[in-house]
């Protein structure tokens, strides 16, 4: 097996191996573009090592490297673990032919350790659907799921239904309050529908943040046709009961109150689903602006319902 802690034994006849500018300065603009933080960072986070990756990585000369392989070599976790970490860094040294998998075959890295290496290196590297093809194999353990999730969702530079593809593959927790409202709003702009079942799918706690979320992203959309298509679609919903009251709540009471289009939003589903009475006073006066010559006044009139209102 080979001596994987020894920098010369790895390297061998190229001992004097350093990362070329092109290669660090690729490193350093990606980091750049995923925040000042690579998968990379993660995984030297998780093997113990506590100064911040970005003063070790990219490693900008020969001795640099070394110290960097040392780190590596002398931290606290599993020998598994700082192999994989160090296969990876392997994988930047491209001008030598092959040396990443002869290092993966002559350490025994697990092939699972392998692929979840390599898509992290894609993914640090911005190759996004190549990443997806290692992150996604039925034979990972699911790792930094919600963070890679994340990862596909914000970079302006990848293709959002990747991320999509990748939830639907992997099913992340979506532990992180801010990658679940991100990833809710990229199914509500593919399909309000969708988004709409997803929500149901969730705690209840996050079931009612998300439809409320859903009902106020309709309302806020600009005035035009496309809006006035998702407000039928929201008012048609087969609501669940507790939906219908978090609707009422939201429309009247919540965050869609002070919106345009809120009370119309309400009387149209009340109309909709036969449950419009008299005894609500507000919705009952409410005539609403006029349009195409009839206001909802006018609308109730002609179905026979509310009853006068007094001038």
């Amino acid at each position: 097996m080979l001596d994987w802690q020894d920098f010369d034994a790895v390297f061998q006849a190229k001992t004097d191996y350093a990362f070329d500018n092109r290669t660090v300065e690729a490193i350093i603009k990606h980091r750049k573009e995923f925040g000042d933080q690579l998968f990379f960072d993660r995984i030297w986070k998780l093997i113990g090592l506590s100064r911040p990756a970005r003063n070790n990585y990219p490693p900008r000369s020969n001795h640099d490297f070394r110290n960097l392989w040392q780190k590596i070599v002398q931290s606290s976790a599993p020998d598994q673990q700082k192999i994989a970490l160090l296969y990876y860094l392997l994988k930047d040294c491209r001008q030598l032919s092959n040396i990443d998998s002869n290092f993966a075959r002559r350490t025994h890295l697990p092939p699972r350790w392998q692929l979840l290496v390599a898509g992290l290196w894609e993914l640090d590297h911005a190759q996004f659907s190549r990443a997806l093809e290692h992150l996604t194999d039925p034979s990972l353990t699911p790792t930094f799921t919600d963070e890679i999730l994340t990862t596909l969702l914000r970079h302006p530079k990848c293709d959002s239904s990747l991320a999509t593809a990748y939830c639907v593959a992997v099913s992340p927790p979506l532990a992180d309050q801010a990658t679940l409202e991100t990833y809710f709003d990229l199914l509500k702009r593919n399909s309000l529908v969708e988004a709409y079942y997803f929500a149901q799918k969730q705690t209840e706690t996050r079931h009612k943040a998300l439809f409320e979320r859903l009902v106020v992203a309709v309302l806020q959309e600009k005035p035009d046709q496309a809006r006035a298509e998702t407000a039928v679609l929201l008012v048609g919903f087969p609501l669940l009961e507790q939906e219908e009251a978090w609707l009422e709540e939201c429309l009247v009471h919540g965050a869609a109150s002070k919106l345009p289009g809120a009370k119309d939003t309400l009387l149209a589903r009340k109309i909709a689903i036969g449950a419009f009475t008299n005894e609500n006073t507000t919705l009952n006066r409410y005539k609403g602006e006029r349009i195409g010559g009839l206001n909802w006044e006018d609308v109730k009139a002609g179905m026979g319902i509310g009853g006068a209102v007094p001038h």
